[in-house]
Formats: structure tokens, sequence, C-alpha cells
């Protein structure tokens, strides 16, 4: 960890030259270090998203105009069908806008091919899909250790990662039930303990799925907060419910593809 001039602790900036890439970035490279952190870590530009089925078009967003700093936790609120999803898939590299720009740490998305795409996905983004996928024949500690099993690490490796995961979320001692003996809190903190086992920079957390009269459980609230504050990780979180963003420090409010409202809190106001 990085000390940052007021005495707080700063997750280190993205080193590009980890990825041995092709990447026309040496005005960022040669950057003062206090210009790099000033850059927002994820950048939309007018950037709007049309899915074109056959006859039928739907926009998803709109002109949609979004800076999102590193260290940040964002709420990101609305309606079903407001472009909650399609935002969250564009700010993970998952798709890129039809028009308008998207750039992460200052490097447009429009540069990167698909490969450099899926590097930094694995490298610095964690996603909690709202679903939590988790395999029901499998364990907790093999479901976690699943993202790095598939990156040819050792199953030593992955099991005592999974674990140092599972702890970091509260299921220390739970690594060897099954997502069934848990109730939905515990699956989604699993969910969650997956998506950490790569030491993300950025975790996105889709909740869309649950309707405004289903609040955030406070523990998985208090968890995000918690890997927000503690562990120096920029959380997006995308769901219907408003009241969410109370666990936040910022509320992006979205309506028909477009940024409706925007209110940022106080970080000791940022639980009440």
């Amino acid at each position: 960890m990085r000390t940052a001039p007021n005495g707080a602790r700063q997750r280190p900036c993205v080193s590009w030259a980890l990825m041995n890439l092709d990447l026309d970035i040496s005005d960022l490279q040669h950057a003062p270090a206090a210009k790099r952190t000033a850059l927002p870590l994820m950048r939309l530009t007018s950037a709007s998203k049309l899915y074109d089925k056959g006859s039928s078009a739907r926009e998803a967003l709109r002109s949609v105009n979004l800076d999102i700093h590193r260290g940040e936790f964002a709420a990101i609120v609305g309606p079903s069908g407001s472009g909650k999803s399609a935002l969250m898939k564009m700010l993970g590299l998952l798709e890129a806008p039809t028009s308008g720009g998207y750039s992460f740490q200052g490097v447009a998305e429009q540069s990167l091919s698909t490969e450099q795409r899926l590097w930094l996905r694995r490298r610095f983004f964690g996603f909690v899909p709202q679903q939590f996928n988790l395999l029901r024949s499998t364990s907790l500690q093999g479901n976690v250790s699943l993202p790095l099993l598939y990156r040819g690490l050792s199953a030593e490796r992955c099991q005592s990662a999974a674990m140092r995961a599972l702890a970091v979320v509260g299921l220390k001692d739970q690594g060897h039930k099954m997502p069934d003996d848990l109730d939905s809190t515990q699956q989604g903190k699993a969910a969650i303990a997956r998506a950490l086992v790569c030491n993300p920079s950025v975790l996105l957390v889709d909740s869309a799925g649950r309707t405004s009269d289903q609040p955030l459980c406070p523990h998985i609230g208090g968890l995000l907060r918690t890997l927000n504050t503690e562990h120096l990780i920029t959380v997006v979180l995308v769901t219907q419910q408003a009241s969410a963003g109370h666990w936040a420090q910022r509320t992006v409010s979205l309506n028909g593809g477009a940024v409706e409202q925007d209110i940022r809190r106080a970080a000791a106001n940022a639980l009440h």
C-alpha cells in the first residue's frame, strides 16, 4: 500500500508496464504521480449504447458523462430498463459504447484489442452477478478458488487464497459448506469472496434484480462499505433500491438511459 500526503492509505496506481502490451500510453507513463492519481479511474464521455435486434432497436444509454475516481463507492440507482446493467458492463469492459467513449485510467477503450480488454478485466476487476452463480455441487472454498484455477495456479495456492477471501467476508469457517447450506446473505458474501480472490482494484456488484421493496441486506451493504474504506477497493453497486445509496459516498440516478441525478455525500454521512 502507498500513503497519500494526508496519511491515508492508497492502492497503487495502475501499472501499465505490467501488461507488456503495445499500448500508446507514453503520456500516462511519464506523467507525474500526482497527475496520474488525479485521473478518473473510469470515465464515460457522451457514451451511448444501442442494442439492435433486427427490425427493432433499443437505446439503453444516452450520452452519459460519468467519472468514477479511485477509492469511490458509487451506487448506480434506477428502475428496471433504466440502463444500469448496460452501464456496468461498459465500466467493466464487457461491452463497448455504440457512440461516445470510455477510458480506464486514461486509456481509451477503443484503442484496446480483445486480448487487452480481457487482461484488464482479469487484472483489475471483480464482478458479483445478481444471481451469484455459485456451483451447487462445489464447496464454498471450491467456488471461490475457481478464478485462480482458471489462471493455472496450483491447487494449494488457490485453496489458501480462497480461505483468505472467505475470511475477509466473514465466512472463515464456512469453506467446507455447499451453497445450498447457506442463506441468501451468506451466498452473497461467498460471491463477493469469489470476486475478491484475485485482488481486484474495482468491484462491480450487480444487485439490479432486487426490486425497490427488497432492501439491500445490511450485512452486504456494510461489507461493501468495509471493502471500500478499509481494503481501498473502488466499489460500483448497481441496484433498483434508492436506499442502497445510503451505504455509498455517491448515488448516480439513471432514468431512460440518462443520468438524472448525481449526489455525493461526505464520508462521515455515507451510512446515514
